[in-house]
């Protein structure tokens, strides 16, 4: 209980890896990009001032799924024999290590992964999260979604934080949650395809002035970008039928502790 307290104080702060991705809402012209969040100066000047031990591990870094899986059960294994600052110190080494993987550690006998091809072209992606509960253990709850391209680890998506999480659904569908007011808050929902993620719909709602006051404005929005101007209420309705328009995939996840 101890451990879970302070990792909700204070895995925010941690700086991920400057090979992971996100996705950019509408509002900031919807795409899927590299997050960059050192220069190549700043990179070298951290490498020459710390060992191989202590250096951040980017996706990137590694070569096969194999690699990723091995630094997981790593530190799991540390979690599950040291303190809280010890382990953080180790932890905050990895760029897959986010909020949300931080919150299943504490469920490490529902924590597991699988691999199984999404899109249908010939590559396994990597999804790692926790199994449902034993009355429902096919209704998985993926965290993160991984592929191969270019012979290395990609992120394909992470959950970060509470404000900003994906779901996967059937047939490589991936919704996106973003809550983040005054910035724009609202639920997109992506396709899967060859490494990339296409927006498929969405709805937003943004903070917009109008007649000298400042007035919520919401749309909805294809993959066109096309933006249909909202009332309150229809943006409700939209997204709750949104939400219920996709089915949850059911899988089996290989858990870490039975290896």
């Amino acid at each position: 209980m101890e451990k879970r307290i302070l990792f909700t104080t204070i895995i925010a702060s941690i700086m991920l890896c400057a090979c992971a991705k996100e996705i950019k809402t509408v509002a900031d012209d919807v795409s899927v990009e590299k997050v960059s969040t050192a220069t190549t100066e700043e990179t070298a000047s951290e490498e020459s001032s710390e060992t191989s031990d202590t250096s951040e591990k980017c996706i990137a870094d590694y070569n096969s799924y194999d690699e990723l899986i091995g630094d997981i059960k790593k530190i799991l294994d540390i979690y599950e024999a040291v303190d809280f600052d010890t382990f953080f110190d180790k932890a905050e080494q990895y760029g897959w290590f986010t909020s949300s993987i931080c919150g299943s550690f504490d469920a490490t006998d529902k924590l597991g992964y699988i691999q199984v091809d999404i899109d249908g072209d010939g590559v396994d992606e990597l999804l790692l999260g926790t199994n449902g509960s034993e009355e429902n253990s096919y209704d998985v709850d993926i965290d993160g979604m991984f592929t191969i391209r270019d012979g290395k680890v990609d992120s394909v998506f992470l959950d970060y934080s509470e404000r900003e999480f994906y779901n996967l659904y059937e047939d490589g569908v991936v919704e996106f949650n973003f809550y983040c007011p005054p910035d724009p808050w609202g639920i997109e929902y992506y396709k899967y395809n060859a490494g990339n993620l296409e927006l498929i719909e969405g709805v937003s709602g943004e903070v917009g002035y109008h007649d000298d006051e400042w007035w919520p404005q919401y749309y909805y929005y294809d993959s066109a970008l096309q933006k249909r101007e909202l009332t309150e209420k229809e943006y409700d309705e939209m997204r709750d039928e949104l939400e219920h328009k996709y089915n949850k995939p059911k899988y089996q996840l290989h858990l870490f502790r039975e290896e």
